[in-house]
């Protein structure tokens, strides 16, 4: 596997991924920051309306994170007609390029060359976004909140991010490739991805509580964040590629396994 990942040019192929991620990024916060803004001044009290929001969006007992992000959300909220316009076009471009990005380095991992018409391509782009929007934000929305729930709830909400980061992953390996990926070998690539994205985001979100600082956005602290946060996009980039990678070993040691039944 060693050697098929170097072959593969696994980690030059990581760097652009994570290039385009962290350009996709970009107008996918705008487009965060203009629904926020759009469920925040619709309600009847704008003021009511910033606190609903952030009491969903926000984990309890962080009073900082809370005042910081009102004190921002409402200085841009008033800018969410532009946002959107801005920021949609943009998110949808540079996603479902990152996307193109995935199945160009998935068919250099799994050996085969695009074969697909460029209209197909651009659908399953389109398609891997939607699927990522919804399983990011449950991913999220399991993390943010687990400081509200006793152990076991937390345990549950745990396993919730982990299980949408497989089922997420799952989706990129069976439709992103030009080759036919079985299910058993795509859940195996799946696990392994989701678990290394998982232990990488504990250790990020630890770092930002206990070393973020969110009363002054310039600070060292927050500039070793907004590195870790490049290099964590890297090591996602890599662990994904990877876990294509283990998916390929496994399927060639299962047809090994079925080549050596077959002789005996």
């Amino acid at each position: 596997m060693y050697i098929s990942a170097y072959e593969d040019n696994v980690f030059f192929l990581a760097s652009a991924l994570a290039f385009d991620a962290l350009v996709a990024v970009i107008p996918f916060t705008m487009l965060v920051l203009a629904i926020l803004g759009h469920l925040a001044y619709s309600a009847s009290d704008p003021v009511s309306g910033m606190q609903n929001v952030l009491d969903f969006a926000l984990p309890r007992g962080s009073p900082q994170l809370r005042v910081a992000t009102e004190r921002f959300l409402v200085r841009l909220a008033e800018g969410r007609e532009t946002l959107s316009l801005v920021g949609l076009p943009l998110f949808v471009w540079f996603s479902t390029r990152f996307y193109s990005s995935a199945r160009a380095a998935l068919n250099e991992v799994f050996d085969t060359e695009e074969s697909r018409p460029w209209l197909v391509g651009k659908g399953i782009d389109l398609t891997l976004v939607l699927a990522s929007l919804v399983l990011l934000l449950l991913n999220a929305l399991a993390t943010v909140q687990l400081g509200a729930y006793p152990w076991l709830g937390r345990l549950v909400a745990q396993l919730g991010a982990l299980g949408a980061m497989v089922v997420l992953f799952f989706l990129v390996y069976t439709l992103a490739p030009s080759r036919r990926v079985s299910w058993d070998m795509a859940l195996v690539g799946a696990v392994v991805a989701a678990v290394a994205f998982e232990i990488a985001k504990a250790l990020y979100g630890f770092y930002l509580v206990r070393f973020a600082t969110f009363d002054r956005l310039l600070s060292g602290s927050n500039a070793v964040a907004v590195v870790l946060l490049v290099a964590w996009v890297y090591y996602t980039a890599c662990a994904f590629l990877i876990g294509g990678e283990v998916a390929e070993t496994y399927d060639l040691m299962k047809r090994q396994r079925q080549q050596r039944a077959v002789l005996v």
